[in-house]
């Protein structure tokens, strides 16, 4: 019964249409379904994460994606490529633009804006995604994290 309400917040959450119908299920199951369809026949995954701060049109995930494209024998790899979105806008946005994303809901926190290093929602941010990694870990995957970034 509790495993079926924390479901239903997460559900809650994202609230875009497109969102809505892609979170539902278990976190745990909807992880696995991600990680097995991007992962190399070693099952290994290249991972990312993203927020709306770094997920508009035109913006470094843009140039993050093209890199794939225009680099030399980097096309298939984003195939194994899984961006984890860490809100409502950065999913929407990664539906859009690329076929294997996964919502990453953290109740009560809000990761859509940039978060400054060593601030409070910065931290909650690195122990989240630390822990996630933990998970794909425990499924047995290996994976590759990038950071998607913008130098200025």
């Amino acid at each position: 019964m509790a495993s079926e309400q924390a479901n239903r917040r997460q559900a809650n959450q994202l609230t875009c249409s497109c969102c809505a119908a892609y979170v539902q299920g278990s976190e745990d199951a909807r992880l696995e379904r991600v990680l097995t369809a991007a992962a190399m026949p070693n099952d290994t995954v290249i991972l990312t994460t993203l927020n709306s701060a770094w997920s508009e049109p035109g913006s470094v995930l843009d140039v993050f994606l093209e890199s794939f494209w225009s680099g030399e024998s980097t096309r298939e790899l984003l195939d194994h490529l899984v961006i984890v979105s860490l809100d409502t806008t950065a999913h929407a946005r990664c539906r859009q633009v690329h076929r294997h994303c996964f919502a990453l809901v953290t109740d009560g926190v809000d990761f859509s804006g940039q978060q400054n290093f060593m601030t409070d929602g910065y931290l909650k941010m690195m122990w989240r995604r630390i822990d996630f990694l933990r998970k794909v870990l425990e499924k047995g995957f290996s994976f590759v994290f990038t950071v998607i970034l913008q130098l200025c």
